[in-house]
């Protein structure tokens, strides 16, 4: 199961989503929108970054980066900094709709996540590769040969906590910590924001449960996101309460077909994501008898949030969580 997590999006979105699975771990950095050094650290200062791989040491922040994983890539684009190359640009650009999280054109695509080519690295003549630690292990050596590599781990508990904290190691690589800090903070804010909108229309404390659905081999599969996800942990921020008690993989994620959906709590509104050409929910399972006589189904409480919401991403993913789930629920 694991191996299938990691596996590469290459096709289509069915394929996408069902090899992919949360598509977290691993990263990048890159160049300046503007081309110029700009940042946070001070001038001559010596940099170390904390890293999966132990405290990794640079003489300056990073202009060039290559990113090998889509959260990476994400957090660079949050602090103003667009990566000389990316690993599957296009599955970024299906998966990662978040406002401000688009990768510019001149962005060169490396090829994929698991099998980047290091030929196509290595022309770019980067000062810093940023990668998923659990990726790393097949190419490691080679990367370093090239640039000094960041591997960063995404699923160390608990996943925001870390995700912010790993954002913050990106960023001081390319010198724009305070701006991290800035964007990270966004997140509470806007959590906040919505927290109030709910209390004000009386959906304070709403339970939900939230789902990322697709087709593998023929039948429907859904990931449940337990309280050891990010997006869960996002949720919480703004009062929200998770309806899922499944048994949680390394991910957070517990992943069941259609009968599984009978153990999400009675009174919980179904939060969902899908591919606009996967969707299992208005497809396959529309006439299912058991997904017709599911509480939530039955009470319309079934609502789609935007297929572009990535819940396994960085800060302008966790944002844009907040952002749908607000229009999910009218508030």
């Amino acid at each position: 199961m694991q191996k299938m997590l990691r596996a590469v999006a290459t096709g289509g979105a069915t394929a996408a989503l069902a090899l992919t699975a949360v598509g977290c771990g691993g990263g990048t950095v890159g160049e300046a929108n503007d081309g110029k050094k700009t940042g946070d650290t001070a001038p001559g200062a010596t940099i170390t970054v904390d890293t999966a791989q132990g405290e990794v040491s640079l003489d300056k922040p990073a202009v060039k980066v290559v990113t090998l994983e889509w959260t990476y890539a994400e957090e660079l684009v949050a602090v103003g900094v667009t990566p000389v190359g990316n690993a599957d640009n296009k599955g970024y650009g299906t998966w990662i709709t978040a406002k401000g999280a688009a990768l510019p054109a001149q962005v060169t695509d490396v090829g994929s996540r698991n099998e980047p080519s290091l030929e196509k690295i290595k022309a770019l003549r980067p000062d810093l590769i940023v990668i998923d630690d659990d990726r790393s292990k097949a190419n490691l050596k080679q990367l370093q040969a090239i640039a000094p590599v960041l591997s960063f781990t995404y699923t160390t508990k608990p996943q925001l906590a870390t995700m912010k904290k790993n954002f913050t190691e990106l960023a001081k690589a390319v010198g724009k910590e305070d701006k991290a800090a800035e964007v990270n903070a966004r997140i509470d804010a806007k959590a906040a924001d919505l927290k109030g909108r709910l209390d004000k229309a009386g959906k304070g404390g709403l339970k939900y449960a939230l789902a990322q659905g697709f087709t593998a081999n023929g039948a429907a599969s859904i990931r449940m996101l337990t309280d050891d996800a990010i997006a869960p942990q996002v949720l919480d921020l703004a009062g929200l309460k998770n309806g899922w008690k499944g048994k949680s993989d390394a991910w957070g994620m517990t992943t069941v077909g259609v009968e599984g959906l009978t153990q999400v709590e009675k009174d919980a509104t179904f939060l969902y994501v899908a591919a606009d050409n996967d969707n299992p929910f208005t497809g396959d399972l529309a006439g299912n008898a058991v997904w017709k006589g599911l509480p939530f189904v039955k009470e319309d409480k079934a609502l789609p949030l935007d297929p572009g919401t990535w819940l396994f991403g960085g800060p302008l993913s966790a944002q844009h969580i907040l952002d749908e789930t607000g229009k999910a629920l009218k508030v």
